[in-house]
């Protein structure tokens, strides 16, 4: 690859911001294809404070500005996903390259509009499915393919975080609005499907059940109480386009846990994470492998592994994403596509779409 410096602003940019402070500018200022040159926040004095600590030459309350501005190549879009649509599409405006976060937009008319205007202006677009970077779920994709436990049978996925119920703190209450498309289904249910679909291949049809056992939350700062009208529990049952037969429970506002089983005519795969928060794209999966030779069900006759996946990487969010980078980086450099971008981010959207739609009608529905 050249030896070429990709600068980038950061939308969302703050310290203060958990996911980008924590994740982003960390990724980025260790990653040698990239310099940070611009950060954007809604508040100036945030915004002038974050870019003197990590040396960032410009500061903009305005995303537009910073999307202007000549020292960006490339934006990061690290914001609310109400906040997303406007950011994107004025940095789409200027031609310039974009890295945004999951959710796309609130919804999949906006995913949809954001993805065609990238698609036209032949810029780089991508969008933070990071968990497609783990190390486990790439392994797990390649033993599949290469029938390292025979043909799939079925697959079960459990997705559990102690949020998104009955109790919130003031930065996240935004979540339990159904309209602001930051939901359950969105984001823990949205990365998850990701991550499923990315190993054994996408829906083919499925039924769903949404329920809301919590209609309001307690918020932990204040004690008072605000609506939520966000479901809690998600049930999705279906067809993957192999024949596969899939079962999904995503809940929240329960003990946190993540577990992916993928059962095989050879064997099983067991994908789990360990101190779970039920997000999937956070790190510190295992697998566990079990395999029984010539369809021998004894006990005696099963073997049991841990895979221990050699790798590099420190295994967790912030190698994801810089993983990312890396990946964008070269596409950048030698015109290649191979991050998940813009058009990914639509078909995931229309994904939950049919799980909405499922759940509202009482039908089944083709993908």
């Amino acid at each position: 690859m050249e030896n070429r410096i990709i600068n980038v602003g950061i939308i969302g940019g703050s310290l203060n911001n958990q996911w980008a402070s924590q994740t982003h500018i960390p990724a980025l200022k260790n990653n040698p294809s990239y310099k940070i040159t611009a950060i954007g926040t809604s508040n100036m004095e945030s915004a002038k404070e974050s870019a003197k600590i990590i040396n960032a030459p410009h500061s903009f309350t305005d995303f537009k500005e910073l999307a202007q501005t000549k020292d960006v190549d490339l934006v990061v879009v690290s914001i609310k996903v109400p906040h997303h649509y406007d950011a994107v599409m004025a940095v789409l405006e200027e031609n310039k390259h974009i890295y945004c976060e999951w959710p796309l937009g609130i919804n999949t008319k906006q995913a949809e509009k954001m993805a065609q205007l990238a698609n036209e202006r032949n810029i780089h677009h991508a969008i933070g499915l990071q968990g497609r970077q783990s190390p486990e779920v790439n392994y797990l994709k390649q033993a599949i393919r290469q029938g390292d436990i025979g043909n799939i049978i079925s697959c079960t996925m459990q997705v559990a975080t102690q949020g998104k119920g009955a109790v919130t703190d003031e930065k996240s209450r935004y979540l339990l609005n159904e309209d602001n498309g930051a939901t359950l289904l969105s984001i823990n249910g949205g990365h998850s499907l990701d991550v499923l679909c990315y190993i054994l291949g996408d829906f083919q049809e499925l039924s769903a059940t949404m329920n809301v056992h919590y209609t309001e939350a307690f918020i932990q700062e204040t004690g008072k109480t605000t609506v939520k009208n966000t479901a809690d529990q998600i049930l999705i049952q279906g067809t993957l386009i192999n024949g596969t037969s899939a079962s999904v429970h995503i809940q929240g506002g329960v003990y946190p846990a993540f577990q992916l089983e993928i059962r095989g005519e050879k064997g099983a795969f067991r994908l789990t994470q360990k101190n779970s928060y039920g997000h999937v794209q956070f790190g510190n999966l295992i697998i566990e492998k079990m395999i029984h030779p010539n369809n021998l069900f004894n006990s005696k006759d099963v073997f049991y592994e841990e895979i221990k996946i050699p790798s590099k990487l420190n295994n967790g969010a912030i190698s994801y994403v810089d993983q990312a980078n890396t990946m964008l980086a070269k596409d950048i450099v030698a015109c290649t596509k191979q991050i998940p971008d813009f058009n990914d981010a639509v078909k995931l959207h229309q994904l939950l779409d049919a799980v909405r739609k499922s759940a509202k009608t009482g039908k089944r529905i083709q993908i």
